[in-house]
């Protein structure tokens, strides 16, 4: 007969669960299953741009407005197009040219050329995003890829042409190159501006001459 009372045997304590996110899967965790998957699911995100916060856009500024780029100080002042600009630069037969007016100040103690890849127009119909200018030019003295004097702005021109039976745009969308400086260059071991991101974007009216 079973013994009853309070003298039996004492109760086993039942086995203390182990937490959910201790529980183990093909040997790992929980826990660490789950940082896996949210690494994965940020670097897909990422790739796809779900990530980007609103101050991470390129921001969208006015003309007269500097822009920060690193090596230089940017202020697009404006842009137009010319039939031609003898003896600098000549369109196509049938053609034009099409330029953005710039005032560049170099923001480094050394002096040097406007670069081509500064400014480009994104959208003008004739003109791939990423064709560079035929070059750059003084608009003050018609020098052409001049020497720019650090601190000193200079207003400098950036000319592409447009194409035959091209219709002259309105408007223009352009973007504004910034630049990193590098104190060892891992190619030739010299200090450098390296291009670095799109530190602006801009929608300027375009004007004739």
């Amino acid at each position: 007969m079973q013994e009853t009372g309070s003298g039996g045997s004492e109760q086993e304590e039942p086995e203390e669960l182990p937490e959910f996110q201790d529980l183990t899967v093909r040997g790992r965790t929980l826990r660490t299953w789950s940082i896996s998957a949210g690494v994965v699911l940020l670097a897909i995100s990422a790739a796809f741009g779900g990530l980007k916060k609103a101050g991470a856009e390129t921001p969208h500024v006015d003309a007269g407005t500097a822009i920060e780029a690193g090596q230089f100080e940017v202020t697009i002042q404006r842009v137009v197009t010319v039939k031609d600009l003898k003896p600098l630069f000549t369109p196509d037969d049938g053609g034009a040219l099409i330029a953005v007016v710039t005032k560049l100040k170099v923001t480094d103690d050394t002096g040097t050329t406007p670069p081509s890849d500064l400014i480009r127009l994104i959208g003008v119909p004739g003109v791939k995003d990423t064709d560079p200018p035929l070059g750059t030019t003084n608009v003050g003295d018609e020098t052409m890829d001049p020497v720019l004097t650090p601190d000193a702005g200079e207003d400098i021109a950036y000319v592409w042409k447009l194409p035959k039976a091209t219709q002259l745009p309105t408007q223009v969308d352009l973007t504004v190159q910034g630049y990193e400086h590098e104190d060892e260059s891992i190619l030739d071991h010299h200090e450098k501006w390296l291009p670095d991101k799109v530190v602006a974007d801009s929608t300027v009216k375009v004007t004739r001459k």
